[in-house]
């Protein structure tokens, strides 16, 4: 009898190491897989599909020691957006999985084709958005399928996100972020704590994003529409690569994985945020035509103001460009290439 129990005993005690020991789980990331207490980089693949285009994704996975959760952190959804891919490298580089609770996963450049190939908003083998397509399409269009490829392996997987962009090549952008509301209070909640955690000097507030599954489109969006609380950072311009831009960037994350628990200490609070409650984007209503900019990012301006104006090739004035409201510069284009429906200015109203 006493043999029996001692047994028993044994058993329970060895079975509560092996529940402890599942709690810490290894996780893989498309070709790359971390254990606990390990870091290690490595690709998503993209198969081709109904074009040739085959692309590798890189990814780092640092799986910390103690549970936690899992944050996602992506950068070069937009292929010219340089700070926010070189802080990933750094940030890869930094992080140390026995400093670590819970999970990370980098995805270092989303969008390689138009990484390598230096394009603007676009992805030059098919010429989409990649940040317009999500979740999308195993068998889709090369940006649909490596949409498909970062929803299934990085947004799926996570429990947080944020996605970092910067001012494309032609964008000057002043450092801000998209707090967006779903309606859903728990997510919505979090989602704030994320945004006020980050530190930027500008908020973002928008409700106004498609609330549809399937048409998410936005990285960010596709997460938060899977009860999955994120933000998107805006951090940098026209295609540069400050340290100022890079660092703000570094921060906010650190900042975001103390606020979560998952390093020690608390988030570095520089300054209290301004929110934006509303912001306009205004887009060319012509089929080409040479842009030129009047005003600059940051700048405040007054309903009416002339911030910007279109031509033809020969000078000819096509559409002015006008503040919608008292308000603060998001973002302008500053470089003359304009296509019908491209973004030309973007004003904020506190």
């Amino acid at each position: 009898m006493k043999l029996k129990k001692h047994l028993i005993l044994a058993l329970v005690f060895m079975a509560g190491i092996s529940l402890s020991t599942n709690a810490q789980k290894a996780l893989t990331v498309g070709e790359v897989t971390a254990k606990p207490g390990e870091k290690a980089s490595g690709y998503i693949n993209v198969p081709a599909g109904e074009d040739s285009g085959v692309t590798r994704i890189p990814v780092t996975v640092i799986n910390g020691i103690n549970d936690g959760p899992t944050l996602a952190l992506t950068a070069g959804v937009h292929g010219y957006e340089y700070p926010p891919i070189l802080a990933m490298v750094r940030l890869a580089q930094e992080l140390d999985p026995n400093k670590i609770s819970g999970k990370v996963i980098i995805v270092h450049v989303a969008n390689v084709p138009s990484f390598l190939k230096r394009t603007v908003y676009y992805n030059p083998y098919d010429w989409k958005n990649f940040n317009r397509v999500f979740p999308g399409k195993e068998d889709g269009s090369n940006t649909e399928r490596m949409a498909y490829q970062i929803t299934k392996e990085v947004i799926d997987q996570c429990d947080y996100l944020i996605d970092n962009h910067c001012g494309d090549g032609n964008e000057d952008l002043m450092q801000y972020l998209y707090c967006t509301e779903t309606g859903n209070t728990e997510v919505d909640k979090k989602t704030r704590q994320l945004a006020i955690d980050f530190n930027l000097k500008v908020i973002v507030h928008e409700s106004g994003r498609t609330k549809d599954i399937a048409n998410s489109l936005y990285v960010s969006n596709t997460a938060l529409l899977r009860g999955k609380p994120a933000i998107s950072i805006e951090a940098g311009k026209l295609g540069g690569t400050a340290e100022e831009d890079i660092q703000a960037i570094l921060k906010g994350s650190y900042n975001i994985l103390k606020g979560l628990g998952m390093m020690e200490g608390k988030p570095k609070m520089d300054f209290e945020s301004v929110w934006v409650e509303e912001y306009k984007i205004i887009t060319s209503e012509h089929e080409q035509g040479l842009y030129y900019p009047l005003v600059s990012r940051g700048d405040h301006v007054q309903e009416g103001e002339l911030v910007g104006y279109l031509t033809d090739y020969f000078g000819n004035r096509l559409q002015d460009v006008k503040a919608p409201f008292d308000g603060i510069i998001l973002y302008i284009i500053a470089t003359p290439p304009m296509s019908k429906g491209e973004p030309m200015v973007s004003v904020g109203r506190f």
